[in-house]
């Protein structure tokens, strides 16, 4: 940023209202200064003209007024601008002069000590004005004076003084001493305005440092909040497109330029395509590709090598297009993208001025483009491991389905025989006949729970309209499980308080959910234990906890507990058969709820399974 120069102009106009406000309070307290003079000496006896001095505190008070009323106004008026501030400083000061000129004459004329009081407007012009102007009201009081002095010594000017026990001085026959007396004042007065003038000066060169400072710690702390914007961007913003808008948008802010961009590498590297820009002419990135090896700046970035320029020549122009040319570039900044050692694009800064950038804005630009190179990558990445995603669930989907139909015949013609309605089967037959059976039916159970898994993760949204009644969710999984508890001789209770809202979730989604958890508790549970569920609300949700007295679940298995197909070694030593799928389910319909789960497991005593749902918005119908 350029810097500020040392200049009176640069006062900005609040600055000269507090000066000028400062000199209306001065005024009133040196007229009443003067006019308490005047009462003394005319008390003491002294004989002199005091309607005379009367007058010319009744001119102060007349101008000082005026100028109390145009103080008042605020700063940022529409008419209150700075050269109006400047023009009302200059003439209150020239007011003053002329005031105390006055005060000299009829006190004593040059021979008078107040002559001295005339450096005040010399020492105001140079704090509040500038160098020349104190110069040139010393010039004029000098000149004045020096008419005074003429004045009294050719035709004989009256000098009443009310300092000295005479009523007048002649100072007549000694010029020499008159002469002396005006030279020292002169002298006195330049070097007060020389000194006022340069004391001033390094006052305001260090008050623009310090604004300089101030307004370089402010783009300091602007490009930090970019660059943490853009760090932010590679967390949250998961598409690449979004990625890429923000990134640009964000550069082009904080750098004060026209315009940014992102250029892409093929996969083959030999172009450069306009991926996205931010304040550029539509023209100037639709459908632009560089070929890199017609581009000998382009592959000198790619290369590594960071460009910079200030003034845009002919040659330059022709490799950026006639584009570049038509939005009046003068500026551009471009930086290589680099991600683990290779080069993926180029990010560009664009400008409308000369001589744009400097050294600190090239730095910053190298750590934002690094943050940039980061974000893109991110992006792909996600974006590559949604496609696989997508793929591996539309595999699932179809094979299990494939699989199902199949397996659902076998299963059907494996009651025929266990039956026998083919023929009569001995007890050995039998025998391998239900473990077939069996066999058959875990495998039947995990394409289910593969289809439902896959089904959960298609839907990428919750319907915010979904509301389930929590009565009727307890009613299902009651009537469910009662049976299968009471056949394995298991105290089973669902408990439900009244007034309980209605839980955000399709009703369906949400019995798979609780299903699960009840199953597994009871599959796990031995005879004569028990299995809980129980409703409440808690800090905003719908808190449904699952308890059993089963195996419980030991804590080297818990950081795998919601794995795809994983099983603990209790309960496969309890139970052979298992899809390991129940657990992974419900951790994916609570995310998608945006919910919680809580787990607390003591092995041989029991499990705890918490769960929190958010609660419906109110004016939605819940599932009856």
């Amino acid at each position: 940023m350029a810097a500020v120069p040392c200049h009176p102009e640069n006062h900005l106009p609040w600055e000269l209202l507090e000066q000028t406000q400062w000199l209306v309070r001065i005024r009133w307290w040196a007229a009443a200064g003067v006019l308490a003079a005047v009462v003394w000496a005319y008390a003491a006896g002294l004989v002199f003209a005091a309607w005379k001095f009367i007058l010319v505190l009744g001119f102060v008070l007349a101008y000082n007024t005026w100028i109390y009323q145009r103080s008042r106004g605020r700063p940022d008026d529409r008419v209150s601008t700075p050269e109006n501030w400047r023009k009302l400083t200059l003439r209150q000061i020239g007011l003053d002069a002329a005031v105390l000129w006055g005060l000299t004459c009829l006190s004593g004329g040059v021979a008078s000590p107040v002559m001295f009081s005339l450096l005040l407007p010399v020492f105001c012009a140079a704090a509040l004005l500038s160098p020349r102007s104190a110069y040139l009201f010393c010039a004029a009081i000098l000149a004045g004076l020096s008419l005074t002095a003429l004045a009294e010594i050719t035709v004989g000017f009256p000098h009443p003084s009310i300092l000295y026990p005479v009523h007048e001085l002649d100072m007549l026959p000694h010029p020499l001493q008159l002469a002396a007396h005006l030279g020292i004042f002169a002298a006195v007065a330049l070097l007060a305005a020389r000194f006022a003038a340069a004391v001033v000066h390094t006052l305001r060169r260090q008050v623009d440092d310090l604004g300089r400072l101030r307004q370089a710690e402010a783009d300091f702390g602007r490009k930090l909040q970019t660059l943490f914007s853009i760090m932010e961007g590679i967390g949250s913003a998961l598409k690449l497109e979004q990625v890429l808008n923000t990134a640009t948008a964000e550069v082009a802010l904080v750098m004060q330029v026209k315009g940014s961009s992102v250029k892409l590498l093929t996969e083959d590297g030999k172009f450069l395509r306009y991926a996205a820009a931010f304040g550029l002419p539509e023209s100037f990135v639709r459908d632009q590709m560089v070929e890199v090896a017609r581009s000998p700046l382009n592959k000198r970035i790619i290369d590594g090598e960071a460009f910079v320029t200030g003034q845009v020549t002919a040659k330059e122009m022709f490799q950026f297009g006639e584009a570049l040319s038509a939005a009046q570039i003068q500026s551009v900044l471009f930086m290589p993208l680099h991600v683990e050692g290779r080069v993926m694009g180029i990010l560009g800064a664009y400008c409308e001025k000369p001589a744009r950038f400097s050294d600190r804005d090239i730095e910053f630009f190298r750590l934002a483009a690094g943050l940039v190179a980061i974000a893109i990558e991110n992006a792909r990445a996600h974006e590559a491991a949604k496609t696989i995603s997508n793929e591996r669930n539309w595999f699932m989907m179809k094979v299990t389905h494939n699989l199902r139909a199949p397996l659902a015949g076998m299963l059907s013609i494996l009651e025929v025989v266990r039956d026998g309605y083919l023929g009569a089967i001995n007890d050995e037959q039998s025998e391998y006949l239900r473990r077939l059976d069996r066999r058959a039916r875990t495998m039947l159970s995990m394409i289910n729970g593969l289809m439902a898994l896959a089904r959960n993760r298609e839907r990428t949204r919750v319907d915010p309209n979904a509301a389930t009644k929590p009565e009727v969710l307890a009613r299902r999984v009651r009537r469910t499980f009662q049976d299968k508890a009471t056949e394995k001789r298991l105290a089973f209770q669902v408990n439900l308080p009244e007034n309980l809202p209605p839980i955000r979730g399709q009703l369906e989604t949400l019995e798979q959910l609780l299903e699960n958890l009840v199953s597994n508790a009871i599959k796990y549970t031995p005879a004569e234990g028990s299995v809980e569920v129980k409703f409440a609300k808690a800090n905003g949700t719908v808190r449904i906890e699952v308890s059993d007295t089963g195996i419980g679940i030991p804590a080297a298995d818990r950081p795998r507990l919601f794995t795809e197909f994983f099983r603990s070694e209790n309960a496969k030593s309890m139970d052979e058969v298992g899809t390991g799928l129940g657990l992974a389910i419900v951790k994916e319909i609570v995310d998608k709820l945006g919910g919680r789960t809580l787990i607390e497991s003591e092995e041989g005593v029991g499990t705890i399974f918490v769960v929190h749902l958010p609660v419906a918005p109110v004016a939605k119908e819940a599932h009856t």
